[in-house]
């Protein structure tokens, strides 16, 4: 890993895991779809999501939190229990949590971290936030004439996602990478490579991948970057990057890297191929 030395970090501003649902996510947006809280035990935090209408019409949304885990390398989010153990939804609120949006204006929501007072406190955690489109209609419409009262129907939703790291653990990003290989048939463009990258440390890695790609017959040199991604700790990754279809053939040595945020390390390996 000699020429690890001489590269210079590649800083990039991550946007990872927005989602909003079919023709929705057209009329209606959030931003930003990550919030970084930074709270020591027992401190509270409080950061804006901007909800904007784009529809023609008023809209009525809902934020609610969840726990999130994410097993497996696929990066895949999966929705758990409030029992889970790094989750901080209960920490979360927001500032309203019901509210309406005109057409054409933009709602600033409040979101609200209160870590406690506890070894809890001092923790790595996460969570998601939801933002529905709530959809009121008149429960006499629905039950008879004898029921009184509004029915909140959920339709679509965005999700964002809320990390929260304690001042203690800022630095304390590790990140390795387990497998670096070729993954497309020998002549096939363009030529894939497979990375899978594991979070050793104690904080998040928000990581940018990227490629060095030297040819080994005319000393030629580029760099490819690939799309940023996130590692929770001790979770794993697999992270897909594509070669230029432009490049000439030859023997190639790769150096695959990984800037997981750490001031002074990064994680890499090296590959050797032939491209014909």
């Amino acid at each position: 890993m000699k020429r690890m030395t001489a590269m210079n970090k590649v800083g990039m501003v991550l946007a990872l895991f927005s989602m909003g649902t079919g023709l929705w996510a057209q009329s209606a947006s959030i931003s930003p779809s990550r919030f970084y809280f930074k709270q020591a035990a027992g401190e509270n935090g409080v950061q804006l999501l901007r909800v904007t209408n784009n529809g023609s019409r008023p809209e009525t949304f809902q934020v609610t939190f969840a726990n999130f885990a994410s097993e497996g390398n696929q990066g895949k989010t999966e929705l758990v229990g409030a029992d889970y153990p790094n989750g901080c939804a209960a920490w979360l609120s927001a500032s309203p949590a019901f509210f309406e949006v005109a057409p054409g204006e933009t709602r600033d929501v409040e979101i609200r971290m209160q870590v406690p007072a506890a070894p809890a406190g001092e923790t790595v955690r996460w969570a998601v936030g939801q933002v529905r489109l709530a959809s009121e209609r008149n429960a006499l419409n629905e039950q008879g004439n004898d029921v009184t009262g509004m029915q909140i129907i959920q339709t679509f939703q965005f999700l964002f996602h809320v990390f929260q790291t304690p001042p203690a653990l800022a630095d304390a990003k590790e990140a390795s990478v387990l497998s670096f290989s070729q993954v497309s048939a020998p002549g096939e463009r363009p030529v894939t490579l497979m990375m899978e990258v594991e979070n050793t440390g104690r904080a998040i890695a928000d990581c940018v991948p990227y490629l060095d790609v030297l040819h080994q017959g005319s000393g030629e040199t580029r760099r490819e970057l690939g799309k940023p991604f996130s590692v929770l700790p001790g979770g794993r990754r697999q992270v897909r990057l594509h070669l230029p279809e432009d490049l000439a053939p030859g023997a190639y040595n790769i150096l695959g890297v990984i800037d997981y945020g750490s001031r002074n390390d990064l994680a890499g390996a090296e590959l050797n191929i032939s491209i014909d």
